[in-house]
């Protein structure tokens, strides 16, 4: 292999530098036109990096950086075979980097070079040629090469102008060594490592080695960034800050922060970084991807602190697609509010129907909740609206909804991560899929969810106290919410509905009945009120547009009564208590979960996993049960 290397090194040594540059633009251009794979991992890191960059920017950094980095790759294989003096007239020394080796002549002082992955880094290795003077001992790090063929030629042509290679593996007490002789040690610090210190780059959480602060502190090593500048096509020039910083914590910190300003201020410098590479992707087991967990070593906190925060930015991007019943939608709020506590992060997106959107969103739980076309509008206009939001290049998207047709919008967000669970049928296109324990058909839908995000890593206890509405007041005199549900199997009939208005309007205190709902329950408020002698009826129904622009009154109801729907949950997880009216429901399955005082009134013998007729409910029965609930809350 190193022959072969060699002898291309040869060949693109010899070859017109045009020939060559014409070379990396068309390898480059292959993988920014990959449709998957580094192409893909480039986009969404920029993408990540700077939110409001063009999406034509975006393109164009990374085109730049995937040729930039084959120029790399070449001058790297070519450069063994260009002249001494050849490569003198291609790289030079900024006035900085002179001051600093003059400065190290007349006193010297071992010094830790932090050096991030720019697209000439390779140059860095040339600067004793460039020196005028003493050149202190220096020796970098690198990733030793599993082929000893291409090890060995690695190593000796790396070697060619008195720079020592350390190995990542066995060379920490070489570089104290250097050190301790007013050496030099350089260290590529911006890369993905697997250990090391959670820290903050470009405002997104990842790990970060603690190396140079570690060898900075130990021997008292001046510290700062060294890097190539590309000016050129194989030309450079080298640059560099010194970092004030002494203590590992601040040095990682402050090595962090300087890239950061430099990637945001500095375009050429954007285009230079290998964007390529999965610098962010620091959690590799899934069991940890949706909680940071307390105990790993962090400066987090230092970091916010030097730039005058006291949260983390949410940036990380979780995307949930929630099922189309808005019950089971309204229960799993819980859990996204332990979701952005268990990851401080995140950026939680809810994905629902137009009509359960406008209801989630009033509840403001979540960041934001994105309106999905409804499943009467066809696939097409789904996936449609998937492909849009897959440009915002989530981490995350977590599959509550079960059909083959979710599961095909999933793969058109194209997340990292995918998360669904197990059902009768095959969950195609998840990467990872929960799969319940047998007796989980038991439990309530809520608590399967949490069992799935408990295996990817959620942390914390659920917190299943009612949600406050902001500019919801209480007080003032009694109100009782009537939600009738609607027509179909949970309607319970005008007839009852009068029937027990007028039982309950003297027991209550003459409250007003406040009927909400849709049309159906507009037309089954004005049946009530016709019946219901001297009870004050207020049609709601009619005067709200939707739900959730009458959630802010419900919040206030003193009581609610309702047959099984979306309104009925939304009484419930606004605190109201709630006496559900229902006969097929499974209240097992797909009861409340919000602590909320709450009554479950069914036929006589129905069990609590529902198949009855609601219409078997009796009135004197239903009365009982909501005047018991009355008195214990009021």
């Amino acid at each position: 292999m190193k022959y072969f290397l060699s002898a291309l090194g040869w060949v693109f040594a010899k070859l017109p530098e045009r020939a060559v540059d014409l070379l990396c633009v068309c390898v480059g251009w292959l993988i920014y036109a990959a449709p998957f794979g580094r192409a893909r991992v480039a986009r969404a890191n920029i993408a990540r990096a700077f939110p409001d960059m063009p999406e034509k920017e975006i393109d164009k950094t990374v085109f730049e950086s995937a040729r930039r980095m084959v120029e790399m790759a070449l001058f790297v294989v070519a450069s063994p075979h260009i002249s001494t003096e050849n490569l003198r007239g291609r790289v030079e020394l900024s006035d900085k980097v002179k001051a600093e080796f003059e400065g190290f002549g007349k006193n010297p002082e071992p010094a830790v070079l932090m050096i991030p992955h720019f697209a000439m880094m390779e140059t860095i290795t040339m600067f004793p040629i460039l020196v005028d003077g003493k050149v202190p001992p220096t020796g970098v790090f690198y990733r030793p090469f599993d082929n000893d063929g291409i090890e060995e030629w690695v190593r000796s042509s790396r070697h060619r102008f008195g720079i020592e290679f350390l190995s990542r593996k066995k060379g920490l007490h070489a570089a104290v060594a250097f050190l301790r002789q007013n050496g030099c040690v350089a260290v590529l610090f911006d890369q993905k490592v697997f250990s090391g210190t959670r820290t903050l780059l470009l405002d997104k959480i990842c790990y970060t080695t603690e190396l140079p602060g570690i060898l900075a502190e130990n021997t008292g090593a001046a510290v700062g960034a060294f890097w190539a500048e590309r000016t050129g096509f194989w030309r450079a020039r080298i640059d560099c800050k010194r970092f004030s910083s002494r203590t590992i914590e601040e040095i990682t910190c402050e090595g962090n922060e300087w890239l950061t300003e430099k990637l945001r201020a500095d375009a050429v410098s954007r285009y230079d970084w290998l964007w390529l590479h999965k610098r962010w992707y620091y959690i590799e087991q899934p069991a940890r991807i949706l909680g940071l967990r307390e105990g790993y070593k962090s400066v987090v906190d230092l970091e916010l602190s030097r730039m005058g925060r006291s949260e983390l930015p949410r940036n990380f991007r979780v995307y949930i697609t929630l099922p189309d019943s808005l019950g089971e939608c309204i229960a799993l709020l819980s859990l996204v509010r332990l979701l952005r506590k268990s990851r401080p992060d995140a950026f939680v997106s809810l994905l629902a129907g137009r009509e359960n959107a406008g209801v989630l969103r009033a509840f403001g739980v979540a960041d934001e909740v994105a309106a999905l076309p409804e499943r009467s509008e066809g696939a097409f206009a789904r996936l449609s609206a998937y492909r849009a939001l897959s440009r915002k290049y989530p981490e995350i998207h977590i599959l509550f909804a079960d059909s083959f047709l979710d599961d095909l919008c999933s793969r058109a967000l194209r997340a990292d991560y995918s998360i669904a669970i197990q059902t009768s049928r095959k969950r195609w296109f998840a990467s990872l899929v929960y799969r319940p324990e047998a007796f989980s058909g038991s439990e309530h839908f809520a608590i399967e969810c949490e069992a799935c995000l408990r295996k990817y890593g959620l942390l914390g206890e659920v917190d299943y106290s009612p949600i406050k509405l902001s500019g919801a007041s209480g007080g003032g005199e009694t109100s009782v919410a009537v939600i009738c549900g609607g027509e179909g199997p949970h309607a319970w009939g005008v007839e009852k509905w009068s029937e027990l208005i007028k039982r309950l309007w003297s027991p209550l205190g003459n409250p007003r009945f406040l009927v909400f709902g849709g049309e159906a329950d507009s037309r089954a408020a004005f049946e009530i009120s016709k019946c219901s002698e001297f009870a004050r009826i207020e049609n709601l129904a009619a005067k709200y547009g939707s739900l959730a622009d009458a959630l802010c009154e419900l919040s206030q109801c003193s009581l609610a009564i309702a047959t099984d729907c979306g309104a009925a949950h939304a009484a419930n997880a606004l605190g109201v208590p709630t006496a559900l009216i229902c006969g097929s429901t499974n209240t097992v399955r797909g009861g409340f979960v919000f602590d909320a005082p709450h009554v479950e009134i069914m036929p006589e013998g129905c069990p609590a996993q529902g198949g009855g007729d609601v219409r078997n409910v009796e009135v004197g029965a239903a009365e009982k049960a909501v005047l018991s609930l009355f008195n214990t809350n009021k």
